[in-house]
C-alpha cells in the first residue's frame, strides 16, 4: 500500500512538473501568436480583394489565391499554438463522437498511404461528449498523422507488410480507486484510444512528445507542433490524455473526455450566402497596426460601406466627437495604446454615446463578452477574418 501510494504521488508530481512547463511554453507562443495573426490579416484581405478585383487578370488571380491559401497554411500554424497555449477559440456543443469518427476514418482510407489499414471499433453505448467539432476533427487527424510517421513501410523488416492504425471508442465508468491516469476524477468518461503498431518512441524521447516545436524528423518533414495541438485541444476540453508505447511494437494514445448523458442534437445544414452588402452606412475602425487598419477599411469599403479610422481609442473619441451622429457602428481592436477598446468602450457608455461595437482581438472573448454585450458589443472577430466572416458579422451587428 506504501509503495503503491508512493508511486501515484511520484507520477501525479511529474504530471505536475509537465504541465508547469507546458504551461509557460504556451503562453509565450499565443503571446507571439497574436502579433502574427495581424500580419497574417493584412495578407488574407488584400490578397481576398485583389483576386475579386474586376480589373486583375486571370494570372494575378491564379497568384492571389496562392498567397491566400498559404496565408490560411500559416493561420494553421498560429492556430495550432494557440490550441497548445489553451487560447483557441472553442464552439462546444453536445457531440456525438461515433458520427464524426466514421467520417474522419473515411477521409482518413483516402488520405493514408495504401499499406495502412484503419480499424474502427466501437460498441453500442451513447459517445456524447461537450466539445469542439472542428478541434476533435484536428486532434484525430493529427494522431492519425503522427500513427502513419510512425509506421514508414520499408524501413524495418516489422513494417514490409504495412501498418495498422486502431482507433477505439469506449464510455467507462472510473471508480475512486481505481484510476487508470493520474488525476483522473471518478465518473463516466469517454474513452477515444488511437494505437499504430509502429517503431515505438525512444524513452528519452517521451518526456518530450507533447512540448511544440520538439521532433525527431528532419527539416522540412514536421513543424513539431502536431501532438502539442492534441494536447491543448485535450486540456482546453479537461480531458486527459496518456500514452504507452513499446520499441518495435507500436505506440497507443488514449483520451479521456468528460461524458454527458443527453443524446447529440442533430444541427440541420445552413444554406451557403452570398455575401452581405451595405447601405452606405458609416463604420469607423479603430486599429493601431496601420497596415491591418487600412486593410479592414478598403475590404469594409468595397462592401458599400462608408469608413472612418481612427489609431487608437483616443483618437477614436475625436472622430466620434466630430461625426459620431453619422456611425452606425464601431469596430475595435482590444489591445491598443493611449486608449484600447474596452476602455474606449466604457469612455463611450460614460459620455452617453450608445453606438454598437464590435472587438477585433487575437483572442477569444467568449467569457468577456456576456458581460460586455448588456454594453452594446455585438460581437467580437478572432484576427486573421476572411473578407465573408467580416462581412456577415458586421451585418449581424447592424441588424441588431
Amino acid at each position: 500500500m506504501v509503495i503503491k501510494d508512493a508511486t501515484q504521488e511520484r507520477a501525479l508530481r511529474a504530471q505536475f512538473e509537465q504541465q508547469e512547463r507546458l504551461a509557460a511554453i504556451g503562453q509565450l507562443a499565443a503571446g507571439i501568436a497574436h502579433d502574427f495573426n495581424n500580419i497574417l490579416a493584412v495578407i488574407v484581405l488584400y490578397a481576398q480583394m485583389t483576386a475579386q478585383s474586376e480589373r486583375s487578370l486571370d494570372q494575378d488571380r491564379e497568384r492571389m489565391e496562392i498567397i491566400s491559401q498559404q496565408a490560411w497554411n500559416a493561420t494553421r500554424l498560429i492556430q495550432q499554438i494557440l490550441d497548445f497555449g489553451r487560447r483557441a477559440v472553442l464552439d462546444r456543443q453536445p457531440l456525438d463522437l461515433l458520427p464524426l469518427l466514421k467520417e474522419q476514418v473515411k477521409l482518413l482510407e483516402r488520405t493514408l498511404p495504401e499499406y495502412i489499414e484503419i480499424e474502427l471499433t466501437y460498441g453500442s453505448e451513447e459517445y456524447t461528449v461537450n466539445a469542439d467539432p472542428t478541434r476533435m476533427q484536428q486532434m484525430i487527424t493529427n494522431l492519425a498523422v503522427n500513427a502513419r510517421d510512425a509506421m514508414p513501410k520499408g524501413q524495418s523488416p516489422e513494417l514490409v507488410e504495412g501498418g495498422v492504425l486502431r482507433i477505439e471508442l469506449e464510455r467507462v465508468t472510473v471508480g475512486p480507486d481505481a484510476s487508470p491516469l493520474p488525476a483522473l476524477e471518478a465518473g463516466e468518461w469517454i474513452r477515444l484510444s488511437v494505437a499504430d503498431t509502429g517503431m515505438g518512441i525512444p524513452s528519452e524521447v517521451l518526456p518530450h512528445i507533447f512540448e511544440p516545436f520538439f521532433t525527431t524528423k528532419t527539416p522540412g518533414e514536421g513543424s513539431g507542433l502536431g501532438l502539442a495541438q492534441v494536447y491543448g485541444i485535450v486540456k482546453q476540453h479537461q480531458g486527459h490524455i496518456g500514452i504507452e508505447t513499446q520499441s518495435g511494437l507500436g505506440t497507443t494514445f488514449t483520451i479521456y473526455l468528460r461524458a454527458l448523458a443527453v443524446p447529440a442534437p442533430v444541427r440541420p445544414m445552413s444554406d451557403p450566402t452570398c455575401i452581405p452588402q451595405g447601405r452606405g452606412e458609416v463604420l469607423l475602425v479603430v486599429e493601431d497596426d496601420a497596415a491591418l487598419r487600412a486593410a479592414l477599411v478598403d475590404t469594409l469599403a468595397s462592401f458599400n460601406y462608408t469608413m472612418l479610422e481612427a489609431a487608437n481609442g483616443q483618437e477614436a473619441l475625436a472622430v466620434l466627437e466630430e461625426r459620431g451622429d453619422e456611425v452606425a457602428l464601431v469596430l475595435s481592436d482590444v489591445v491598443m495604446p493611449t486608449l484600447g477598446g474596452i476602455a474606449l468602450l466604457h469612455v463611450l457608455r460614460q459620455q452617453g454615446w450608445d453606438t454598437p461595437m464590435i472587438f477585433l482581438t487575437g483572442h477569444p472573448m467568449e467569457k468577456e463578452l456576456e458581460a460586455l454585450r448588456a454594453q452594446g458589443v455585438r460581437a467580437w472577430v478572432l484576427k486573421p477574418p476572411s473578407m465573408e466572416q467580416l462581412a456577415e458579422v458586421v451585418a449581424g451587428a447592424l441588424s441588431g
